[in-house]
């Protein structure tokens, strides 16, 4: 096996940590409401925590990689990852355990733009399609692995483990990381770029802090409007001096003219988007609508990630031999005609062994449509990078995606909270019947907007800009 193969498992190993992590600890809410007793909106806390600084750190993390050592900023990133899950592991009360996920979430906004960074320098020869497209596999498949891991360190011992089992993971990545990786050496950093892409990233974060507690929005009105008014207005802001000075502090200002980029970014966001929104109305429709028990259950999950593993390398191969776009539409469409298939499903049947194989089919297509974006959207966001450049632009790329996917977690949720309370004014998402058909209705309400987000999705990816398109002919 060759050193660059080697290197590049680590890079894997590395970013199925970060993203395993997003999925393994709402399944341990219950025993933290138990052991701590809290309140199941504090307990949410853990995971928010999290997500929260790994958005905020997604674009320093991306600015020190282009000007400092790269492999350094790794090595960097997956020992705060191990130390934060040593403190969570070994905390004794919620504080401290939400500040260790922090600390994780810290790590895993290090660590994202090098990955994918590193990917594109490691393959800039040949094979980065191919190699994009493994990397996405392995986000699908950590992102399905989280649930079972926590149900596993659950059955043989307790919670704790959920965050102790990074350690081993973490320190075997920054070993092979370390070892195989080769050097890079930027220009250094002015203390107005560390300001002014620091500021940038926690107003992205204040926004995406906002959008979570619009769910509690009697408790935290006034925090909520401050925290979405001043974070959008400090982005904007940013965004217009950063453009209108020429700063480069975000993004080189080639990067910020070239269409086929800023297009990529916002396909990619719509993606995360209908991802995000995707699982609330899907969760409702297998446990309360079709009744199915947990095996049904975990069969349906796993679907979607094998399809996802499956499809991904072969979509990421061929995104390097013939336009991605068209491959990005494919599966964007793919992903559409799943979630319509879904909310049919919903309306028509109450459980069953054809509901079942129909579903487990939607679960397919809706894998194979993330295996087909995914990876020939980050080959097409990467490939006019510079050296210099390329650790923000996989930075801004990420940061996009996360900031929609929160937009798309919030707006899922009041619009089937909506649809149920409107079809019973008694009844509510938290106290609803089996075989319920109010749940059949918000299904299909989200399901179509998931459609339709993704259409829209499909269409910009049918044009991009002359020089993008020059590229792909080359």
């Amino acid at each position: 096996m060759s050193q660059r193969t080697m290197a590049f498992m680590g890079l894997c190993l590395g970013f199925f940590i970060v993203m395993m992590d997003t999925t393994t600890v709402p399944l341990i809410y219950t025993s933290l409401i138990t052991e701590f007793n809290i309140s199941p909106a504090t307990a949410a806390w853990v995971n928010n925590g999290y997500l929260i600084t790994y958005a905020a750190f997604l674009l320093l993390g991306g600015r020190l990689g282009d000007t400092y050592n790269r492999r350094l900023i790794i090595s960097s990133a997956l020992v705060l990852i191990s130390m934060g899950a040593l403190i969570s592991g070994f905390g004794n009360n919620l504080s401290e355990i939400i500040a260790g996920r922090a600390i994780m979430g810290i790590g895993a906004g290090l660590l994202t733009p090098q990955s994918m960074a590193y990917i594109s320098i490691l393959f800039a020869q040949e094979g980065r399609g191919k190699a994009f497209g493994i990397w996405g596999a392995v986000a699908g498949i950590a992102t399905a692995t989280g649930p079972v891991v926590t149900q596993m360190c659950l059955h043989l011992a307790d919670w704790r483990w959920v965050m102790w089992i990074n350690i081993p993971l973490a320190a075997f990545a920054l070993v092979t990381t370390y070892m195989l990786l080769p050097n890079t050496k930027g220009l250094g950093l002015k203390v107005k770029e560390l300001f002014f892409t620091g500021a940038f990233g926690l107003s992205i974060s204040a926004v995406i802090l906002g959008l979570q507690l619009i769910h509690s929005w009697d408790d935290y009105s006034v925090v909520v409007s401050l925290l979405l008014f001043l974070g959008g207005s400090a982005a904007i802001w940013l965004l217009w001096y950063e453009l209108h000075s020429r700063t480069a502090c975000i993004l080189p200002f080639e990067i910020w003219k070239n269409k086929s980029y800023l297009r990529t970014c916002l396909i990619s966001g719509v993606l995360g988007l209908s991802l995000t929104a995707f699982y609330l109305p899907l969760a409702y429709l297998i446990e309360i609508k079709m009744n199915f028990g947990p095996m049904a259950i975990s069969v349906i999950m796993i679907s979607i990630a094998i399809a996802n593993a499956l499809i991904g390398p072969m979509a990421g191969n061929l995104s390097d031999k013939i336009a991605p776009e068209g491959i990005v539409r494919y599966g964007l469409l793919s992903f559409s005609i799943a979630a319509l298939m879904l909310g049919v499903v919903g309306i028509f049947f109450n459980g069953g062994t054809f509901a079942f194989i129909t579903i487990l089919v939607a679960m397919v297509f809706a894998g194979a449509g993330t295996g087909l974006a995914f990876a020939p959207l980050a080959n097409l966001a990467l490939r006019q990078a510079t050296s210099e450049s390329i650790g923000r632009a996989a930075a801004f790329f990420n940061a996009s995606r996360q900031l929609m996917s929160a937009m798309g977690s919030v707006v899922i949720a009041l619009m089937f909270d909506y649809v149920i309370r409107s079809s019973n004014e008694n009844i509510s998402p938290n106290n609803l019947e089996p075989y319920s058909p109010s749940v059949a209705s918000a299904a299909l309400v989200s399901f179509c907007f998931i459609a339709l987000c993704l259409a829209v999705g499909a269409w910009l990816s049918r044009s991009y800009s002359v020089q993008g398109q020059q590229v792909n002919q080359n």
